[in-house]
């Protein structure tokens, strides 16, 4: 072969490898109407918080205290002292008075969560007695308090809602024999064995409802759903408070979920329970 064959099948060959070659393609690009760009557009979101109460309970006794001994009238003194004490307090706030002289422990209270604070100390003072015989009929008349003292003050939602949450697992407890952390059987009962009467389980559960009752009807008063200070104040509250004040939409209101949850326990315990009857049939606890 020649040497100009030679060279020709070689530009030949070099002109075929450009042909597969990668080669990036551009294609022809049109302008853009500025309506035609997309921009995309970040919403701002609160996030809503994850809140649920505690319960803390003290160690109780293995015993209940026996009967007509001189720890049981102590114990009942000390209580009757302490809701007297609380009752006391809560009048001097209605009244929106005290007396220059008067003792911190027997002053008025400025708020509920200072009325919660007594009422969780006697609540543990109960439930560390261990001893049903005090504890359900006391409890029934602190719940009834806390009740009544709801729309006194301005509704303040953690302490609340965690001393009805206390309440409710202390009155759930009782009328199943259990613990409500641990699920062991309470001291002085069997398995499955009911620490509260008929006509207990019958007041708790009326109790239970009105309390619900008056959350939701303070929750309706409330201007926390639109007051962005007071949810800043309290630490907890979601969303933008300008969002849907006039749109009756109850499902943003804060603390809704939570109110729905109040007495849930014992309520659900008790559902079966006719209010207007006292003499019913032994309430299973299985």
């Amino acid at each position: 072969m020649s040497p100009a064959s030679i060279q020709n099948e070689q530009d030949s060959d070099s002109d075929s490898d450009v042909e597969f070659e990668d080669v990036p393609i551009s294609l022809p690009s049109r302008p853009r109407n500025r309506e035609d760009i997309e921009i995309p557009i970040t919403i701002p979101s609160t996030p809503r918080p994850q809140w649920t109460p505690t319960l803390s309970l003290p160690q109780q006794r293995s015993q209940p205290i026996p009967s007509g001994s001189e720890e049981e009238i102590q114990l009942r003194g000390q209580i009757s002292t302490g809701i007297e004490r609380v009752t006391y307090r809560k009048m001097k706030s209605d009244m929106g008075m005290d007396a220059p002289d008067t003792p911190t422990s027997a002053r008025r209270y400025n708020s509920f969560k200072e009325l919660t604070a007594d009422v969780e100390g006697l609540i543990d003072m109960l439930w560390a007695s261990a001893t049903p015989a005090i504890q359900t009929e006391a409890l029934i008349t602190l719940a009834g308090l806390t009740q009544t003292s709801l729309s006194a003050f301005p509704f303040d939602a953690p302490p609340t809602l965690n001393i009805l949450h206390k309440l409710d697992s202390v009155f759930a407890a009782l009328c199943t024999g259990t613990h409500p952390l641990t699920g062991a059987v309470l001291p002085g009962a069997q398995p499955g064995q009911s620490l509260a009467t008929e006509t207990q389980k019958v007041r708790i559960r009326s109790l239970a409802e009105r309390t619900r009752y008056a959350v939701f009807s303070c929750l309706a008063k409330s201007d926390n759903r639109v007051n962005d200070a007071s949810v800043n104040a309290n630490g907890y509250g979601y969303g933008n408070g300008d969002e849907d004040e006039d749109s009756g939409d109850e499902v943003d209101e804060p603390w809704m979920l939570e109110a729905t949850q109040v007495y849930e326990k014992s309520l659900m315990l008790l559902a079966e329970q006719d209010p207007d009857v006292e003499g019913v049939d032994e309430f299973s606890c299985s």
